[in-house]
């Protein structure tokens, strides 16, 4: 519905017929040729013979509550009306005279009336703006608008084509506050699904006002392939894609790991946990791209199988050969899936170095490549970082001596420089054969070695693959000897003569010195 002004340019003949209109006006008066403000009005305030004619009216078409509306009306005399017509101009509202003014108009002048409406009282709604000079009315439309407010619009999303995994991507974001009012807004950029991968400002903004804002994501991650870049203000979400370039040869961190483990008599779910985790704290040193594993239960979800089962064969390689292990070798894009087979018999202490070692060919590293000792082609003491060892008694518990005498053995090679496929030596006593990379035992009237007196060898252990080294009937203090003598081909480059066969009694008493 619309409401009508009226400005009128005849004293009594402004009106205001629609009463729901409510405005507050001030009346400015600019005048054109002769006269001013505040000049002198004729008696009575009449027209009489003048002729009035309305020039211009100028409105805008609409206007924001609230905002300033200015209304501009051009009144000229005519050059022949009978002298200065008295001119009276009035604003009302609602029946209600809220300005007026009154000057004279010389003949052939004009006269500009301004008014400013103030329309924060106005409803929102279309008026008309009435001008009349005698029996003359010019009519103009002006809608008054209701205040919207703060809408944050997401005007432009500019971000890269592509990323590469853990590094920052660079997004720049235009907002614009498409409302009346002023606001702060939250805006909130994210990538992909990885939850560090997002961040949130606050932006003020005016009405109408446009801000363009740089966030960096630091660090983003997830699998290769496109992933949404969002960008999102409590009004609108606005997205697109960037491709992330991930390092990994399978095209992603996490991958899925199959353990068939029923050719083993023993849970090892511990060994293959240790083993995993092993990759996952030294993915980036040695494989150069990140890896995590995720035990799933389906053979046929999964990127890698590890199997247990006796290995007669791998490769190209003799079967007069001993495996502990075999794997698939990753060249350029893994095979779906990947498998590696470890023998059960083995103890978990080489059971956890062995599922190293093949989990290490299935993520591209071949023999001799870092970390040397674990992806070496054969497992010895000097590969294994410590060596655990389990020292027993045939007939009870090792007494403190004999116990002193081995450590002080284990204790030599720790700190030599000439050890043979090694940089060091380090050691620890397990518990249990099941723990141990070897066996040391104590037989205080053994037979084994000798039918005919006391010595010492070496025979398999309880595992597959694990040597025990015996020890007996000795006296305490050659004790350390014949632990020294029977490591040192394995752990030494070359054997020294003081641990040979050849070494007299008060030589190997005194070893070590």
């Amino acid at each position: 519905m619309k409401r009508t002004l009226y400005v009128s340019a005849v004293e009594g003949r402004t009106t205001m017929p629609d009463t729901r209109a409510v405005a507050a006006a001030v009346l400015l008066v600019a005048l054109a040729g002769c006269g001013g403000i505040g000049g002198d009005a004729a008696p009575g305030g009449l027209l009489g013979d003048a002729s009035l004619s309305i020039e211009t009216v100028s409105a805008p078409a609409s206007v924001t509550q609230g905002e300033e509306a200015t209304v501009a009306a051009t009144v000229r005399q005519s050059v022949d009306a009978d002298g200065t017509a008295p001119l009276s101009v009035a604003i009302r509202l609602d029946g209600r005279t809220v300005a007026s003014e009154n000057r004279s108009v010389p003949p052939g002048n004009e006269t500009t009336v301004t008014a400013a409406l103030d329309t924060a009282t106005l409803d929102p709604g279309e008026y008309e703006i009435a001008v009349s000079a005698g029996d003359v009315t010019e009519t103009r439309t002006i809608v008054v608008e209701r205040v919207r407010p703060a809408t944050f619009a997401v005007a432009a999303l500019d971000a890269p084509e592509t990323v590469g995994y853990g590094d920052d991507l660079v997004v720049d974001v235009t907002v614009r506050n498409r409302g009346d009012r002023a606001g702060t807004r939250p805006v909130t950029v994210r990538f992909g699904d990885d939850e560090n991968a997002s961040r949130t400002l606050d932006i003020a903004l005016d009405g109408g006002e446009s801000a363009t804002r740089s966030v960096t994501l630091e660090a983003v991650r997830g699998d290769e392939g496109d992933h949404r870049l969002v960008v999102e203000t409590p009004n609108e979400t606005r997205d697109r894609t960037v491709a992330l370039d991930h390092p990994s040869p399978y095209g992603k961190t996490a991958l899925r790991l199959y353990v068939d483990d029923e050719g083993v008599d023993r849970n090892v779910s511990d060994v293959v946990a240790a083993a995993t985790r092993y990759w996952e704290r030294n993915d980036e040193r040695y494989l150069g791209y990140p890896v995590a594993y995720d035990r799933v239960g389906e053979e046929d979800r999964a990127d890698v199988i590890l199997r247990f089962d006796r290995v007669e064969r791998c490769g190209v390689e003799g079967n007069d050969t001993r495996y502990f292990g075999c794997a698939d070798l990753l060249v350029d894009e893994p095979r779906t899936p990947m498998t590696a087979t470890v023998d059960p018999r083995i103890s978990d202490a080489e059971m956890n170095a062995t599922i190293i070692h093949e989990l290490g060919h299935v993520q591209g590293l071949e023999h001799g490549a870092e970390p040397a000792g674990l992806m070496s082609a054969t497992s010895t003491l000097a590969t294994h970082q410590p060596v655990k060892v389990h020292l027993r008694a045939d007939d009870g518990a090792v007494t403190g001596p004999v116990e002193d005498e081995v450590a002080a053995a284990l204790d030599h090679f720790a700190g030599r420089d000439d050890l043979a496929g090694s940089d060091a030596f380090a050691w620890e006593f397990v518990d249990e054969a099941r723990d141990a990379h070897i066996q040391i035992t104590y037989d205080e009237r053994g037979d084994v070695c000798f039918a005919d007196g006391g010595g010492s060898c070496t025979v398999a252990g309880e595992y597959y693959g694990q040597e025990d080294v015996r020890l007996e009937s000795l006296d305490d203090e050659v004790v350390a000897w014949h632990v020294g003598a029977s490591l040192a081909p394995v752990l030494l480059e070359e054997v020294p003569p003081e641990l040979t066969g050849e070494a007299e009694r008060r030589e190997r008493e005194a070893w070590p010195e």
